[in-house]
């Protein structure tokens, strides 16, 4: 995929609370840094590292769950995803922000995009809130 055909992409991210879950659609790139595999999503700015991209994956998840447990339970959720760029209607439904505008807001992604290997990996997600 050229810069042109990534910067045309949003994110596909929707948030619903339904019961006792979060459920979340967003996409993970996972990419090297020297030796280590990193799985990043960009959307929340969440990070996983290990020597094996299973063990990415199994980091990105912790720090995932720790990222809504957090900040559930601290009331402090739809301002740090709003802080983060998603737009959040009334019915409680968070829409990420699009493709174009992380890459132009996050040095952190144009960096990866501009000087790594990655592939990007959609994952749906559900989590427990503890709200």
């Amino acid at each position: 995929m050229n810069n042109e055909e990534m910067q045309k992409t949003r994110v596909s991210g929707t948030v619903h609370t339904e019961g006792k879950f979060i459920k979340l659609n967003l996409f993970v790139i996972m990419f090297d840094d020297d030796n280590v595999k990193v799985a990043y999503c960009p959307a929340l700015n969440v990070y996983g590292y290990g020597k094996q991209e299973q063990d990415a994956r199994e980091s990105f998840e912790i720090c995932l769950t720790e990222f809504f447990d957090y900040s559930i339970k601290k009331k402090t959720l739809v301002a740090e995803l709003e802080s983060l760029g998603w737009t959040i209607k009334k019915q409680k439904k968070f829409t990420a922000p699009a493709f174009s505008s992380l890459l132009e807001k996050n040095k952190v992604l144009k960096k990866i995009m501009d000087t790594k290997e990655f592939k990007k990996i959609n994952t749906p997600i559900s989590l427990p809130a503890f709200a």
